[in-house]
């Protein structure tokens, strides 16, 4: 009698495991590190920054190549693009990659953007770096202040311009996401990286430039970003990609071989698209609290489809909900009087993953907002 009852107890418990709800958002997430083969990768959205799916994002890892992102995007904001620079002998005699610059050729900086970020052209890197910054150790310097006090991002740490090996010139999956979405609001970046071909007339070479981006040629929704390889990187590359309002970085980081490079994106590309979208909030004829800054629309990433409600603190923090009073994410608001860095959101608690639960009524929803002492406001977009 004993034996039987615990039998059937077993049973019972059994079953219950089997039926327990799985949370798609962690499925998911599995079902991509198990196909990806690349060393470490992340999966952000470009507009809010959340974190969508990753392995090994603060794996101190090698950059290669994308390492010119960097680059790139800090001399856009540095100084004018159409400044001419003389080339050196240094960069001449660049390793790797070139766009055969001869030394002493005046070429202007835009140009040799389109080197560097269009075919790789390291000595590109070494004439840029030497004319924003006097040398490129002096550069580095910059590059990394750069990344600290700009973006945002301190696990990351760059010897050079151009992503050539050096066991010092470091950061990780994560960092080059975030790097990659900041360097993507930049309009000329965003052009720059988006060239499929570039007319390269030079002292030393006249020919046709084309992307080495392997998806960005025949792949619609893919806008840029940047390749790289290095024998001791393995193959890596940063990708935007965008689908009506929504914006994807992808960044793999050593993968075996180029082709697994481009599977991996690929399969982090689809099932970002077909599983996230962005919103965007409007504060447009909204009742609105006094001392905040209330930016035009305000990103925020939710399960496709899912329906959401916001309610703003006192203290300015603006609160998206899901289904069943789900806590999608918090955004704290500037107050007018502080000087902030020139940014209209802080999104708080990236990495929080987004799981769907069990649809709830507006009209409890709401009440409950007015009791706990938030504003309510429907999402307009």
């Amino acid at each position: 009698m004993d034996r039987t009852i615990y039998i059937v107890i077993a049973s019972v418990l059994c079953w219950c495991i089997l039926l327990l709800p799985i949370n798609p958002s962690v499925s998911k997430a599995l079902a991509s590190e198990s196909l990806v083969q690349s060393e470490a990768y992340v999966v952000i959205d470009s507009n809010s920054g959340k974190v969508l799916s990753s392995k090994n994002k603060l794996k101190e890892m090698y950059p290669a190549s994308i390492t010119k992102i960097v680059t790139a995007i800090m001399t856009i904001e540095s100084i004018d693009i159409n400044e001419k620079t003389t080339v050196s002998n240094h960069a001449v005699h660049a390793d790797g990659t070139r766009v055969y610059l001869l030394e002493d050729e005046e070429i202007t900086i835009d140009q040799l953007l389109h080197g560097l970020m269009v075919s790789s052209g390291n000595d590109a890197g070494i004439a840029i770096a030497e004319h924003v910054s006097g040398s490129v150790e002096n550069f580095a310097l910059d590059m990394n202040q750069f990344l600290r006090e700009e973006v945002g991002v301190e696990n990351t740490s760059l010897s050079n311009p151009h992503g050539l090996f050096d066991e010092r010139h470091v950061t990780t999956a994560l960092d080059m996401a975030r790097i990659s979405a900041y360097a993507m609001k930049n309009a000329k970046f965003r052009e720059l990286v988006n060239t499929e071909s570039y007319n390269w007339v030079g002292e030393g070479w006249e020919t046709t430039l084309y992307n080495h981006h392997p998806l960005l040629r025949g792949n619609e929704e893919v806008i840029g970003i940047k390749n790289g390889f290095v024998t001791e990187s393995g193959y890596t590359l940063a990708t935007a990609a965008i689908q009506e309002d929504t914006e994807v970085i992808v960044v793999t980081l050593n993968s075996p071989t180029k082709d697994i490079l481009v599977d991996d994106t690929l399969t982090l590309l689809n099932e970002a698209f077909s599983k996230y979208e962005t919103k965007w909030l409007s504060f447009a004829d909204k009742e609105t609290l006094p001392g905040y800054i209330y930016p035009d629309s305000l990103p925020v990433t939710v399960v496709k489809g899912e329906k959401i409600l916001t309610g703003i603190s006192e203290t300015g923090v603006v609160s998206v909900y899901g289904a069943g009073k789900r806590l999608i994410d918090k955004i704290q608001l500037n107050q007018r009087q502080e000087v902030r860095l020139p940014i209209d959101y802080l999104n708080i608690d990236k990495d929080v993953a987004i799981s769907p639960k069990p649809e709830r009524s507006e009209s409890s929803f709401m009440s409950w907002l007015v009791v706990t002492g938030f504003l309510y406001f429907p999402l307009d977009k």
